[in-house]
């Protein structure tokens, strides 16, 4: 395996395991009470809590290789911060339950904005970037599972957040995949590629 391909394998393996999670939750309660409250009601629902969990700690491991990737490209100094800002993000939904009380329910809604702007960015910048036929697919993947979940916000009653939120990641985790294709400037060292 190169080097430049293990940061791919890990990520892929990462979030292989993060939809696994998802998937799981799922089946677990098929009561689509998500529909209206997204992938965070698997955090506040006791028999999905340990699922979505580990689903968001080891995806926060996964974007946070990536970011250290990121940065030994010729990218945006802004990318590899974002996309660490997210694997940080990520962790911090769990912690911040939305179904008690007002203060935490902004709370959560504010990291996930924060979140999901970024990694918007991500793909944008990937897009003007590297303009291609499977960059292109990967940014409107998630525009529009972001326009579908924009769409299920409590007050507008459309109610497929989770449709939309899992359509989103999946654009993303195709971002972050095509990211890992891009080739480290001459100046990165293969002890910085193979640091965890």
């Amino acid at each position: 395996m190169s080097v430049v391909s293990e940061p791919r394998h890990s990520l892929v393996a990462t979030q292989v395991v993060f939809f696994a999670c998802i998937l799981a939750c799922v089946v677990v309660d098929p009561s689509h009470q998500a529909d209206s409250n997204g992938i965070s009601y698997y955090g506040v629902h006791a028999p999905t809590l340990p699922l979505v969990a580990i689903g968001y700690v080891v995806g926060s491991i996964g974007v946070w290789r990536t970011a250290r990737y990121v940065q030994l490209l010729d990218a945006p100094a802004v990318v590899g911060p974002g996309l660490r800002l997210v694997a940080l993000a990520l962790p911090a939904e769990l912690l911040t339950p939305f179904n008690h009380g007002p203060f935490l329910n902004w709370t959560h809604m504010g990291i996930g904005v924060v979140i999901g702007v970024t990694q918007m960015l991500a793909g944008t910048v990937l897009m003007v970037r590297r303009p291609g036929p499977l960059t292109r697919a990967t940014f409107l993947v998630q525009l529009v599972g972001g326009l579908i979940a924009a769409a299920s916000l409590p007050s507008w009653g459309i109610n497929q957040m989770i449709l939309g939120e899992v359509i989103f990641a999946l654009g993303f985790s195709g971002c972050l995949v095509r990211w890992t294709y891009e080739t480290p400037v001459e100046s990165a060292s293969r002890a910085q590629i193979e640091a965890p």
